[in-house]
């Protein structure tokens, strides 16, 4: 996996380029696992927009569920 230079913008740590998206909100970059048969982090969510028919991506800053410790809350949109 390729190291982006930039680190997660809920978290701060770094992140994997295949493991990770732009968020649409403040356009920095975040953990998000796209894949359900490997583990991995999830500092944002993805869903579709029904009215574009496209993908949406928020970190969880933007969407004003990150915890004062920067950690994602576990089992949230899961």
């Amino acid at each position: 996996m390729t190291t982006v230079d930039d680190p997660c913008a809920v978290c701060g740590e770094a992140v994997e380029e295949e493991a990770s998206v732009l968020c649409g909100v403040c356009d920095q970059r975040f953990h998000l696992n796209q894949r359900n048969d490997v583990d991995g982090r999830d500092c944002g969510e993805v869903w579709i927009d029904e009215q574009y028919l496209s993908l949406r991506f928020a970190c969880f800053n933007c969407l004003g569920r990150a915890t004062a410790a920067g950690e994602p809350p576990v089992g949230s949109g899961h």
